[in-house]
């Protein structure tokens, strides 16, 4: 078993150097491992890097997704279009909440939906009402941003940034925006898994530009706790809970891996582009095996 295990070769794994582990270790011997200091540092130093005004980190990518649904209020029946390439999460939580999910398709060339593709689901299902979109940048590289965000204003959709593969990445415009900027999106969602730009070990991110949303997830990752704004007199410990909802909190712990994984997302962004490169001039012109379109001089993660 260990021969066959070892033996593998990887989708993709973490690269952990001793800083990580410093800063870990240097984690477990803080008073609080969990509702610590590193979590808030790990959001205002992704929100600083990706130009978002917020941002808020979770347990997992999926958790980021369900948190983002549920600050759009998706209720059931409510219509969701998804691209039919994709990861299971984003389907999982629509479908957990009722809505009506449909998939649109994706191009040959990147995996990914385009505006035109939308549109013809849209009218081979004879939709009307549209609540979500979520796109989802396969590869890393995000296309057609712009034109999504034209149908959204079209057909007043929600756009939720499937953003897993592309932190790191930056939108095609003149002007150059990072992924996670929220720049033609209600929300950008990420995951910290191992195999991706960098981990935490588990854990996933919403970046956003509305404080409602931000105050209403930040409540809602902890148990949907309603802290006063002011501590009540001889009440310190008070707080009321409106609704009941999950402990979707990231610990200290995973945001200190986090904080010295984010210092290294430039340079593993780099290796990931020039292994893309090797993979392309390799297979260029095979007929058994075809690579993801990526324009030229297109940096993506």
């Amino acid at each position: 078993w260990i021969k066959n295990y070892m033996s593998k070769i990887y989708y993709n794994k973490q690269y952990i150097d001793n800083k990580d582990i410093k800063f870990v270790k240097n984690s477990l011997k803080k008073k609080l491992i969990t509702n610590g200091p590193n979590v808030d540092i790990f959001e205002k130093l992704i929100k600083k890097k990706l130009k978002s005004k917020y941002s808020l980190v979770c347990n997992s990518g999926t958790s980021a997704l369900h948190l983002a649904m549920m600050a759009l209020e998706l209720k059931k029946n409510d219509i969701v279009i998804i691209p039919s390439v994709n990861f299971i999460a984003s389907y999982s939580m629509a479908k957990l909440m009722g809505a009506k999910i449909f998939f649109s398709d994706v191009s040959k060339e990147t995996g990914q939906m385009t505006p035109d593709l939308i549109e013809e689901c849209i009218k081979k299902n004879r939709l009307k009402k549209i609540k979500l979109i979520i796109t989802m940048y396969l590869g890393g590289t995000p296309y057609n941003v712009e034109k999504f965000y034209k149908l959204k204003k079209k057909y007043k959709f929600y756009i939720i940034e499937d953003a897993c593969h592309s932190l790191g990445s930056f939108y095609e415009n003149k002007k150059k925006f990072p992924v996670g900027s929220c720049k033609y999106s209600d929300f950008s969602t990420f995951s910290f898994h191992p195999v991706k730009a960098i981990t935490t070990g588990e854990g996933g991110m919403i970046t956003i530009n509305n404080k409602k949303y931000y105050n209403y997830i930040k409540k809602l990752r902890n148990h949907n706790f309603d802290y006063p704004k002011k501590v009540i007199k001889n009440k310190p410990w008070f707080y009321a809970i409106n609704d009941i909802f999950l402990n979707y909190r990231m610990s200290d712990i995973n945001a200190a891996l986090g904080l010295s994984q984010l210092k290294k997302l430039d340079k593993f962004v780099k290796k990931r582009n020039e292994i893309a490169k090797i993979y392309r001039k390799n297979f260029e012109g095979k007929n058994f095996f075809k690579t993801q379109y990526v324009k030229e001089n297109n940096y993506h993660a």
